[in-house]
């Protein structure tokens, strides 16, 4: 048998019950007594004066307890067990429905889904519930979602809601979403709370093995001033997993997600197969903004439970952003049988070239060769238009019409020159590529650039050479350092490739982690601060390439040069190659069109754009809300949307017969395909989900009503507080009644001899 308050911050009115003690005290008259020998024969008895004197403390006893009785009646007691179990009949509860909203759950292989098994559930189960009690929706996702504001007692829009839930898509986390229940419970005020779990029943969305997301559910729940039960049911049925079928697709990888019209981009995925044939031959088809194009469908032969890599080629003639998808044949699990990616398609991206060694002999130039590779004069239609420019010319103005920006052995800059590279980056989303050389000032770099509130931080070590090229002792790029997607074609070590060029000097440079920065500085941190990654890596282990993504743009750092100063990479073939697939990676950051789930979608919008002006639509054709941040002083402004929980293609465009100039753009937001696992949760699973996280799992409706409304004692008890209240207050008016009427007062006791 267990006792608590439901409002325990009530008790201090316990304090009041001083009140009628003080009252007395402060009411108390002290009079001259004098002696008259006719008043003997009009003294009170010594009888009469005891039983005026415990009248008097029994009334003031009655006053301190109908103080107390209130105070205890506003704190919410309640007991658990014991004979008071006897009037749950009428206690109120607090329910919350967690819905798994993950693709698993829209299993076509029965009559309906789960998801819609588990809709048509809570219809049923509303009808078993009274007008005072109170529900709330949450749709279980990767991170859970409120479908209820707050708990309600209008069952009405709770099965509106309902009916209106999004259909199951992407993956799940329960652990979560019962910990958010849980809160929310916090926050009512019924004594009976409820946790009821609706899945499929399948082992991934459980995570039962992080111990970290149950650890927390177990907090909250011991931290919880009334008991939370937690119900879970599989709305499912029971599968024969190895009769299951099923073909997967995994993210798609995109070679660019920025591109000119003509340029080829590779798409590739994987597919995998699971079911009862030993192997299965597959068709796969590649689609272009839904429209399938029949010429490029490829068939793959996949063994079971294995997987096989597909790649497609593809040349776009429209500029705009373009959904490419790749797609298998349907079965009973539709939501990984497809798989997209956004890419936009530009005519000509701008580039910015500063020259750190301007010559009146164009081919001593720092850039020369870089913008003869980007830029080639014979050809009509660039994919890149370059501007070359010296480091005197650099500024914001110049940086608003740009996508990269390369600063090829720029001596140093100046402070106003450096705030516009980083403001350009952060707030234009720009990419900016830095080669180093043998005329930069270390010093400045490091203070104005290379820290880690401005474009990079690296430290720049020392110059370094390789006094032993002339025997043989080679310094180059090692092919296993190119790990990244846009560099994978570069891992050939051919005679001509990008790993065979040499290089005689480079910086000795190393990234600065938290960890280096200075006590002062960690403390005053506020977030995270991201590391740059290295992408590639001379044979001596010196870095040659570090990479930094910030919120919007990117910058990529070269430790050596892009002239034939320091290396010999400008004789070779994929110098050419190299510098465009640099450029494009470095562009992309300016607009994030494939995204995980929570994940925001920021993109640039003309300047005089409204909210009211823009349609914004979710993978279901819904519109959501979005807002616009103006900047007055670019004539710039951004849309930005945080409405990203559910996975599929997003839409923003101009609303019909809206005079602007915005254009239509589209995003697509990816999810954790690990939801294709359909392996169950075991029996020793679900015993340590129950043992240690207190869960009970039931199966049918009837057994969860047998449980929840007879095999629950815990009761509030305020009432018979507030009815002993009434009838002390009862005994309390005639016993002042009693001492009125009688017309007696206190004497003082006088010592008898």
């Amino acid at each position: 048998m267990s006792f608590d308050f439901l409002n325990p911050m009530m008790l201090l009115g316990l304090l009041g019950i001083s009140l009628p003690v003080l009252v007395h005290l402060l009411s108390r008259k002290k009079y001259d007594v004098v002696q008259w020998g006719a008043m003997q024969f009009l003294e009170l008895g010594r009888r009469t004066r005891r039983r005026i004197r415990l009248e008097g403390w029994l009334l003031l006893a009655m006053r301190m307890l109908l103080i107390a009785l209130i105070a205890l009646a506003l704190s919410r007691p309640w007991v658990s067990g014991g004979f008071l179990s006897k009037f749950i009949s009428t206690q109120s509860r607090d329910v919350v429905f967690v819905i798994d909203g993950s693709y698993s759950m829209g299993w076509e292989g029965e009559a309906e889904t789960p998801h819609a098994a588990a809709i048509q559930w809570v219809h049923r189960f509303l009808e078993e519930l009274n007008p005072g009690d109170t529900i709330t929706l949450i749709d279980a996702r990767d991170q859970p979602r409120l479908i209820t504001e707050s708990p309600t007692s209008q069952f009405d829009v709770v099965r509106e809601k309902l009916n209106q839930l999004p259909p199951p898509a992407g993956s799940s986390n329960l652990a979560n979403s019962i910990s958010k229940a849980i809160q929310t419970l916090s926050k009512t005020s019924n004594l009976e709370r409820e946790v009821i779990v609706l899945t499929d029943d399948q082992a991934f969305c459980w995570t039962p093995e992080d111990s970290i997301l149950w650890a927390q559910v177990n907090d909250l729940l011991q931290q919880s001033a009334v008991p939370v039960d937690l119900w879970a049911t599989n709305v499912a049925g029971e599968k024969n997993e190895g009769l299951l079928t099923n073909r997967k697709v995994e993210q798609l990888s995109v070679s660019r997600e920025v591109c000119v019209k003509n340029l080829p981009v590779r798409i590739s995925t994987t597919i995998r197969y699971d079911g009862p044939e030993e192997n299965l031959i597959c068709p796969v088809y590649f689609e272009v903004d839904g429209q399938q194009l029949p010429e490029k469908t490829q068939s793959v032969k996949i063994e079971n439970h294995g997987e096989t890599a597909v790649e497609f080629q593809h040349r776009f003639e429209d500029e705009g952003t373009h959904i490419v998808s790749i797609v298998v044949d349907p079965d009973p699990l539709p939501g990984d049988d497809r798989s997209d990616a956004a890419l936009h398609v530009t005519s000509a991206l701008p580039v910015l070239l500063v020259d750190g060694t301007p010559s009146f002999d164009p081919t001593r130039s720092e850039v020369f060769f870089a913008n003869l590779a980007l830029m080639a004069p014979a050809n009509r239609t660039p994919w890149i238009q370059t501007t070359v420019i010296e480091k005197s010319q650099l500024n914001a103005d110049i940086l608003k019409n740009q996508a990269v920006v390369v600063l090829a052995n720029v001596d140093t800059l100046s402070e106003t020159q450096a705030g516009a590279l980083i403001d350009f980056v952060n707030h234009q989303g720009g990419g900016v590529l830095i080669a180093l050389g043998d005329q930069i000032n270390a010093d400045d770099y490091q203070r104005l650039l290379f820290h880690d509130k401005a474009l990079i931080p690296v430290e720049l070590k020392s110059r370094e050479s390789n006094p032993g090229a002339e025997f043989g002792n080679l310094t180059q790029i090692r092919s296993d350092s190119l790990q990244s997607p846009w560099l994978n074609r570069f891992r050939g070590e051919y005679a001509n490739g990008l790993t065979s060029a040499r290089f005689s000097d480079w910086w000795d440079t190393s990234a600065i982690t938290q960890s280096d920065q200075p006590e002062e500085e960690q403390q005053g941190e506020k977030s995270d601060p991201k590391t740059p990654v290295e992408l590639a890596t001379l044979s001596n282990n010196s870095p040659f390439m570090l990479m930094m993504n910030h919120e919007r743009g990117r910058v990529l750092l070269l430790t050596s040069s892009l002239d034939a100063d320091w290396n010999n990479l400008p004789a070779k073939p994929d110098y050419v190659p190299f510098l465009h697939e640099a450029v494009f990676e470095l562009s992309s950051g300016r607009v994030y069109r494939n995204l995980q789930t929570d994940e925001p979608i920021v993109v640039p919008v003309p300047a005089k754009t409204t909210v009211e002006q823009i349609e914004f639509l979710d993978p279901n054709g819904k519109a959501i809300t979005g807002m616009i941040e103006a900047d007055p002083a670019a004539n710039a402004a951004t849309f930005q949307s945080q409405n990203t929980s559910l996975p599929g293609i997003y839409s923003l465009s101009p609303k019909p017969g809206v005079q602007t100039d915005l254009k239509a753009d589209r995003f697509v937001v990816n999810f954790d395909r690990s939801e294709s696992d359909l392996t169950p949760l075991s029996e020793a699973q679900q015993k340590t989900l129950t043992d240690e996280s207190h869960l009970t799992f039931f199966k049918t409706l009837d057994e969860l009503k047998q449980a929840m409304f007879s095999d629950v004692s815990e009761t509030e008890f305020w009432r018979v507080l507030l009815l002993i209240f009434l009838l002390l207050m009862v005994g309390e008016m005639f016993l002042t009644r009693r001492l009125v009427q009688g017309g007696h007062s206190t004497l003082p006791e006088q010592n008898e001899t």
